[in-house]
């Protein structure tokens, strides 16, 4: 019985043995496959771009860079998961830096181990920021798995969210700053005038081999010879020093007036021999308007075939001042001419005016009607150069030909084989008083004169006077009419010579009515006495 019992007893230890080592054995496999993995990301901060210039607006770009930290290591995914950073949002603050954040919070998305460049953060350094270094906090938020508890049916993730405020260092640099202080121009529109820029070093460096370029925004403005930028020299420039740089510029024509922006930058090389360029300075340009003039007052007395004048009065419409101004006559009209095209005028201040008067004569190929005279203005601007006025223009009616004097004989009839003082009339059709008037008559054959010259010594417009010339008419004459012909040369009001054209005037010879044989019957008789002579010739021979 003690054996059986002894064997009964050990197999009743084996088979619990057999049990429990099968019990254990998936325990085993069970601890394996399970577990835990613990950590969490390590995220710093730090940015590319540490110096700023004051008074610019400039970009601070950052980078993330995530180093990630493994408390309890596990299986790769496990591990990747606590310390990535999730949904990452970035939000810089001026902090005690003399600037001004521009950009708002910037989401990241999800940051890894390593590094992410985040999108640029758009800053504004203060102009009167004092040259040092600064701190500015960037705060980065974030959410992660802090614990990953896995085992053969899953896992469970225990997130944590985070924020900390981290800080870059940068640096206002000690640099030279430049600022304008003063504008002037002289520039019109249509013309050439200066541009005067003053400008002051306000940084805390002195700047060497400095220049200032200047650049146009707009084509209607230019500098020097049509350029679109030009570029003054400077040199050294000290802290606090003040320089003034010119240059030419010039506006189109059909420029308007109002401001045109100019941007200045300066180019210099620092303390520390590294060439550098300025923030861009703008500057407006406000030109005045064009230089302009009128006419007042235009009176003209032109006539076909006559010599005229246009008289009026100039007007300097401003905005400037002009010097050595000379009126300029012009037409289109061939038939037109100008004796001096050119009138001279003194300076003339805005607002000023001068008389003119021009001396035009207007050929006898014109026709009467309306023409347009040109006139303009060159001047002296203030650089000295000559400028030329937009065209004024007038309109001068021409008047039909007019003959300059009327000419009539006032006892026109001689009897043939006579002679006769003929008085002449002579009336002034013009519009100017005529002196030294000489008249000069021309007959033919039956007509004669023995003195065929008068003369008048003065004649005002519309008036008559009367000279006389001898005139005889042959014995021979036939009664009818005779044409007599008169030129005259006199002398207009500006001491001027001319002469008339021809004017033609009948006479009416009639026969005789005394003092003399008739010259019918003394034919008469003739070819009486001759018909009678031949009569008794041919009968004295008959006879014989």
């Amino acid at each position: 019985m003690h054996r059986d019992t002894l064997r009964s007893t050990l197999l009743t230890l084996g088979l619990a043995l057999v049990l429990t080592t099968s019990m254990v054995t998936p325990a085993v496999a069970q601890t394996a496959s399970s577990g835990q993995v613990y950590g969490s990301p390590d995220i710093d901060v730090f940015t590319s771009t540490s110096e700023f210039e004051p008074g610019t607006q400039s970009q601070l770009r950052l980078t993330l860079r995530n180093n990630g930290e493994i408390d309890q290591s596990g299986p790769e995914r496990y591990e990747s998961r606590v310390t990535t950073a999730r949904g990452v949002t970035v939000e810089a603050r001026p902090g005690d830096a003399p600037v001004e954040i521009n950009t708002g919070t910037i989401g990241a998305g999800n940051v890894p181990t390593g590094t992410v460049d985040l999108s640029p953060i758009d800053i504004t350094v203060s102009e009167n920021a004092t040259p040092g270094t600064y701190r500015i906090p960037v705060e980065v938020s974030y959410t992660y798995t802090r614990l990953v508890d896995y085992d053969p049916s899953g896992a469970e993730y225990t997130d944590n969210t985070r924020t900390r405020t981290h800080y870059v260092t940068v640096r206002v640099r000690d640099q030279p700053r430049f600022e304008v202080v003063e504008t002037e121009t002289t520039a019109q529109v249509g013309d050439t005038g200066d541009l005067s820029v003053t400008i002051e070093n306000t940084g805390t460096r002195a700047a060497t081999d400095a220049s200032v370029t200047a650049t146009s925004r707009s084509d209607e403005l230019v500098f020097g010879t049509a350029s679109e930028s030009s570029t003054a020299q400077v040199g050294r420039w000290a802290v606090g020093e003040r320089r003034t740089v010119n240059y030419t510029v010039s506006l189109a024509e059909d420029a308007t007036v109002r401001g045109y922006t100019v941007n200045l930058d300066v180019d210099y090389t620092d303390t520390d021999g590294i060439a550098r360029t300025s923030r861009t300075l703008n500057i407006g340009v406000t030109p005045v308007e064009e230089q302009s003039f009128s006419l007042e007052n235009v009176t003209t007395n032109l006539r076909v075939g006559a010599d005229g004048t246009v008289s009026g009065t100039v007007v300097n419409d401003g905005p400037k001042r002009v010097d050595d101004p000379v009126l300029r006559f012009s037409s289109s009209n061939p038939n037109i001419n100008v004796e001096s095209s050119e009138y001279a005028l003194p300076d003339l201040e805005p607002g000023d005016s001068a008389d003119f008067s021009y001396e035009v004569g207007v050929s006898d190929a014109a026709n009467a009607n309306v023409q347009q005279l040109n006139l303009s203005v060159a001047y002296r601007n203030n650089r000295g150069n000559t400028r030329v006025s937009d065209s004024l223009t007038t309109n001068a009616e021409i008047a039909p030909h007019r003959d300059r004097f009327v000419v009539e004989v006032v006892n026109n009839t001689i009897e043939a084989g006579s002679e006769r003082a003929l008085r002449v009339r002579v009336t002034n059709n013009g519009d100017e008083p005529l002196t030294n008037i000489e008249a000069k008559a021309f007959v033919s054959d039956p007509l004669s004169s023995g003195n065929d010259e008068g003369i008048i010594s003065e004649l005002p417009p519309g008036e008559s006077e009367e000279f006389t010339i001898a005139l005889s008419a042959g014995a021979n004459a036939l009664p009818k009419r005779y044409p007599v012909s008169f030129d005259f040369q006199y002398e207009m009001p500006d001491g001027d010579t001319e002469v008339s054209q021809t004017y033609t005037t009948p006479i009416e010879v009639i026969e005789s009515e005394g003092g003399g044989l008739p010259v019918g019957l003394i034919v008469g008789a003739v070819i009486v006495i001759g018909v009678l002579g031949v009569f008794g010739w041919r009968r004295f021979n008959t006879d014989e």
